[in-house]
């Protein structure tokens, strides 16, 4: 069907038919509906359609919208380029743009330390003091400390570091009194193993008290305290006669 209005150049015919068949994710649906929105400057229907259908040439658009001569198509064609992992390129579109939000997010979601580094020095060089802190901020979890210190002190940008140095003082400083915490208690730990090892095995007999011997026929063994009759078994001369 999409083949035979293409060749016809009557795609926006169809247009309501393409949507209610959008469900199936065909590649020639999405592009062929995709085309359309672009010729019709629906850029907000445009980027609905790609978040919900993938099956379509995800590079091809990108490279085509990125040198459209609207901005939000320019911008679909960065979160593309984001969404398959070429980051430099999603960058480049949004720093051209000045869409420094969207040059941010890409940064982190990257997960690469040099892709964000390499966003900082972009606002150290262009003087963009505010994007700088907060894009340490926004990549906090990538960008590497020394960097970030001597960017700061080679362009006089300590005040707009400060917050995250804080930031990354408190967490050396929770870190290390969690392994000190953690340290004592196994030293505890240890110590008290130590004495349970080193304590004497107490016993019977280790007190002075007689063992006591079971299961032998010699009773006399056994002195009595007391005895039965001032005998004991052994001293018992015919019986139970010191009853």
């Amino acid at each position: 069907m999409v083949s035979i209005f293409e060749k016809s150049d009557n795609i926006p015919l169809i247009k309501s038919y393409l949507i209610s068949v959008q469900q199936v994710n065909n590649k020639a649906v999405n592009t062929a509906y995709n085309d359309l929105l672009i010729e019709e400057e629906d850029y907000k229907s445009l980027r609905d359609s790609i978040d919900h259908f993938d099956n379509f040439d995800n590079i091809a658009l990108a490279q085509r919208l990125e040198k459209h001569e609207l901005l939000e198509f320019r911008r679909i064609a960065a979160h593309l380029f984001k969404r398959n992992k070429r980051w430099k390129q999603s960058m480049t579109l949004s720093k051209q743009d000045k869409l420094y939000r969207d040059a941010m997010e890409t940064a982190s979601e990257s997960k690469d330390a040099e892709t964000a580094e390499e966003l900082l020095r972009y606002f150290v060089s262009t003087g963009n003091k505010e994007c700088f802190a907060t894009c340490l901020f926004v990549c906090y979890e990538m960008v590497r400390t020394d960097v970030v210190l001597e960017l700061a002190w080679r362009n006089g940008l300590q005040d707009f570091a400060m917050p995250y140095i804080i930031q990354v003082a408190r967490e050396y400083i929770a870190k290390v009194d969690t392994l000190e915490k953690a340290n004592a208690e196994r030293s505890q730990k240890e110590e008290e193993k130590e004495k349970q090892l080193e304590a004497p095995i107490i016993g019977p007999g280790a007190m002075g008290m007689p063992l006591m011997i079971t299961g032998g026929s010699n009773f006399g063994a056994i002195p009595p305290q007391g005895g039965y009759g001032g005998a004991g078994y052994g001293g018992m001369q015919g019986g139970f006669g010191g009853y």
